[in-house]
Formats: structure tokens, C-alpha cells, sequence
């Protein structure tokens, strides 16, 4: 169990310090969902703040750690750099909550071989779910394996009304995604012993990012808000950020 807890960067350091990721379609010139993403990386190189996804079709924008305050002003940042690639690649993103069945399933060419083997032997109709959908997940950072753990405790009992709060699609997005991870529903946990029980149980116990729930305590420190919709809407993302920010920020008093 030791090795299993030791995967998580709990830090004092940073402690209510927040992340965002932004999830995105790219589009060409026509508007048409596109397999773009290793073309688009290879002109936006700092990968702390820019990624990709298992879908090719897909790219992601990061801020944080930081101060809840600087979200937007980070957001902005990217923003401005994505928009030069635009320009000069001639494409184009599109934030949709749920893209059509008929998208392209190219998956994402990780170095790390990671994607190859999730999808291996994935059903296509797994495939299909886990490339159709896109989101914003919002990062709040834990100083430590206890107090991670009664904050995440306290936080997943508002788990359906932060599903209200994010929902652009009618439910839709979550009802895709419940495709590919139909245990989405975050349980309490009584100690980190149950935790890793469940963790071997479900097949994540060696890399915790398999965890596909809603929330889910992250590798990265944190507590991961993972309910949220795609948005181009840079307020919309704030609101998000100082709305978990706030939560676990009472659970820990």
C-alpha cells in the first residue's frame, strides 16, 4: 500500500493551489473535427501547459498550479498562443461538449505507449464514447495523504449538483462517458486501506489515472473535478475553479 500512496504528490506547497485543463475539438478550415493534434504540439512545445488527449482529434491547454485569482489571466495566456498556431496552420478548435459518432477514432501517438495499450483490445464502441466527449477539469491541490483524503470525503456528496453546475449538453456528455466508465460515481472512502482496496479491485492501483470517476484524488496532488463541460467561455471556467476551490477549502477547516 505504501508503494500505491507514494504515487501521489501531496505537497504543503500546494495547498489550495489550483489547475486547469481545457479539453477542445480541433477543426479544419471547413469546421470539419480533424486528427490534428500531433501537428498543432509540434508548434506549441512548452508541455506544461499544452497536451493531448487519447483522441488525435483532441488538444488540451493547461494552467496551474496557481492562485485561484490568476485563472483567468493564465486562460489568456494560452489563448493567445494557440490562436497564433491557428493562424498559421489554418485550423481551428471547436469546444463541444459531445462531437457526432462519425468523427475520426485516430488515437493520439503517445511516446509513451500508454494510449497503444488502453486501446489494444477496446471495444469500438468504447472507443467511440472516450473520443466523442471533451471537458474541463479543474485541479485543487492537497497538502497531504490525510487531509486529501476527508477533504475528498466531504466534497463527492455534491457530486450531482456540480454535474448540474457543468452540464452544456443536456446530459448527454455524461451519459457518453458513462459508456467508457460506467462506475463514474465517486464512493467515500473510510482510509487510504480501502482506497488501495478498491484500487487493486478496479484495476488502478499501479497508475491511479485508470480511476475514471467524477472526482477522483489525483497523482498530481490534488483533489480532480472531472464533471465539467467543454467552454470557450473563459468566466464560465472561473466560476468552476473558485467553486471547488471554495468547497474544499471549508472541508479542510
Amino acid at each position: 500500500m505504501q508503494e500505491f500512496m507514494r504515487l501521489f504528490n501531496f505537497r504543503p506547497d500546494g495547498t489550495l493551489l489550483v489547475g486547469i485543463e481545457r479539453e477542445c475539438f480541433i477543426v479544419d478550415g471547413k469546421g470539419e473535427i480533424v486528427p490534428r493534434a500531433t501537428e498543432m504540439l509540434g508548434h506549441l512545445s512548452d508541455r506544461s501547459r499544452f497536451g493531448y488527449e487519447l483522441s488525435a482529434c483532441q488538444l488540451e491547454d493547461r494552467v496551474g498550479p496557481i492562485e485561484v485569482s490568476r485563472i483567468k489571466e493564465r486562460l489568456l495566456e494560452n489563448e493567445r498562443d494557440i490562436l497564433a498556431v491557428e493562424k498559421k496552420l489554418g485550423c481551428g478548435r471547436l469546444h463541444l461538449e459531445v462531437a457526432p459518432e462519425s468523427l475520426p477514432l485516430d488515437v493520439y501517438p503517445d511516446p509513451t505507449g500508454r494510449y497503444q495499450i488502453i486501446t489494444k483490445d477496446m471495444p469500438r464502441h468504447i472507443l467511440t464514447a472516450a473520443c466523442r466527449v471533451t471537458g474541463t477539469h479543474v485541479h485543487i491541490g492537497m497538502p497531504d495523504h490525510e487531509t486529501a483524503l476527508r477533504v475528498y470525503n466531504d466534497v463527492v456528496g455534491k457530486t450531482d449538483e456540480l454535474c448540474r453546475l457543468g452540464d452544456g449538453s443536456g446530459g448527454e456528455r455524461l451519459r457518453i462517458y458513462s459508456i467508457m466508465a460506467p462506475d463514474f460515481q465517486p464512493p467515500r472512502y473510510e482510509s487510504w486501506s480501502e482506497f488501495y482496496k478498491v484500487a487493486i479491485s478496479k484495476g488502478f492501483a499501479s497508475d491511479p489515472r485508470k480511476c475514471w470517476n467524477l472526482i477522483r484524488l489525483s497523482v498530481h496532488g490534488t483533489i480532480e473535478f472531472r464533471m465539467f463541460g467543454a467552454t470557450p467561455n473563459f468566466d464560465k471556467i472561473v466560476e468552476w475553479g473558485e467553486i471547488c476551490h471554495k468547497l474544499c477549502q471549508e472541508a479542510m477547516r
